[in-house]
């Protein structure tokens, strides 16, 4: 793994952090995120002789990427090979820039203001990077005064996976994904891009358990009930349901094999905007098993062994915390099945004892010896 600043540095490329990056490092976000956004001040060629395993993604607003497997994180570099070319790089927010080195902001297009007051004011524009832009800006703060109305903003008519896959990400790493997402759908966007998701729209739920709305109003309220933005763990809460629409009624249950339907969607998604294995894996395992923590206080825990303590099971008890926050039926069940669960990873542990609490083989034999 190459630390990506010190190979810069010693390549001698002067770079700077730019748009949704250099204003997330302003507002001090300690989020780890999965894509950084670069603007340097070199060529094409000069980046490839810093880093062996770079793409050319013809991207609007990057010239090179480097991938997670190469620094640990996606990188978009906007190349140029002086000061002044690399800020025409990039207007509005994305002129935004941070020296990384010394940790100074450059603001050419006037928004600290902006920034300070932490809300943006959305702009007409032709430009098909505006809906990228303000979706992106619309996941960390909120438009002025709150509210969600905008000017007409174009589609994309031939997104790439990358821009998606892009988009998606960066999005969802911010604490107003559902403001970002209702924003798409206003667009059309999702309709047209994303027709899996679009399809929770058409999920109807009973008022009495879901008293929040249909498949589409349940999914924003439960990103909402996030602790943290950890990617995977936000697209197996976007992507929970998707299977709904697919399901079929069975002996009471309206969405039977609902989750075993959509852990296959959403790997099928995923997998179409080229995100990495492990994380399609680990998205189509919480989304598979979403429902077993309800029912864990009454499973005999040896039946569930491998899954309890399989190591993505903390992060599905937490899709479950926001599934159930989401429905405002009380948190009695969630607590419930947390208690199910350290019971079971207490007894794991216990050499003494079994995963179903009985005492073990070796403890008899101590016992009587």
């Amino acid at each position: 793994m190459i630390d990506f600043n010190r190979a810069m540095e010693k390549a001698g490329i002067p770079y700077s952090e730019y748009g949704l990056t250099a204003i997330d490092a302003y507002y001090g976000y300690s989020m780890e995120s999965p894509v950084k956004f670069f603007a340097a001040q070199g060529s094409m060629v000069d980046l490839a002789k810093v880093f062996e395993a770079i793409e050319y993604p013809s991207l609007p607003y990057a010239d090179v990427s480097v991938g997670s497997k190469t620094i640990g994180f996606e990188a978009r570099i906007l190349c140029a090979e002086s000061s002044d070319s690399a800020q025409a790089g990039a207007t509005g927010w994305g002129s935004f820039r941070r020296d990384p080195r010394g940790g100074r902001f450059y603001d050419p297009a006037g928004i600290y203001e902006s920034l300070r007051n932490k809300s943006f004011t959305p702009r007409h524009s032709s430009n098909e990077g505006s809906l990228f832009e303000t979706a992106a800006l619309l996941s960390r703060f909120p438009s002025p005064g709150g509210e969600e109305t905008f000017p007409p903003l174009p589609l994309p008519e031939r997104p790439s996976a990358l821009w998606q896959k892009d988009l998606l990400s960066i999005i969802l790493q911010g604490p107003g994904s559902s403001r970002s997402l209702e924003l798409l759908r206003e667009s059309g966007f999702i309709q047209a891009h994303w027709p899996r998701i679009a399809e929770l729209l058409q999920v109807d739920h009973a008022k009495d358990c879901h008293p929040e709305g249909g498949g589409w109003s349940h999914t924003l309220e439960a990103l909402g009930h996030r602790k943290s933005c950890s990617l995977t763990l936000s697209l197996a809460i976007l992507l929970h349901d998707v299977g709904k629409p697919h399901a079929e009624a069975a002996e009471g249950r309206k969405f039977d094999k609902h989750a075993e339907i959509g852990a296959q969607i959403a790997a099928q998604f995923l997998r179409s905007l080229s995100f990495e294995e492990s994380i399609v894996s680990d998205v189509q395992f919480m989304i598979r098993w979403h429902m077993l923590p309800a029912a864990l206080p009454k499973i005999p825990p040896g039946k569930v062994e491998e899954l309890v303590l399989d190591r993505r099971f903390p992060a599905l008890m937490e899709l479950f915390r926001c599934d159930e926050f989401s429905t405002f039926k009380g948190p009695d069940t969630y607590y419930a099945a947390c208690a199910a669960y350290k019971g079971i990873i207490r007894n794991a542990k216990n050499p003494y004892r079994d995963i179903n609490g009985r005492k073990s083989s070796q403890s008899l034999s101590s016992t009587r010896s």
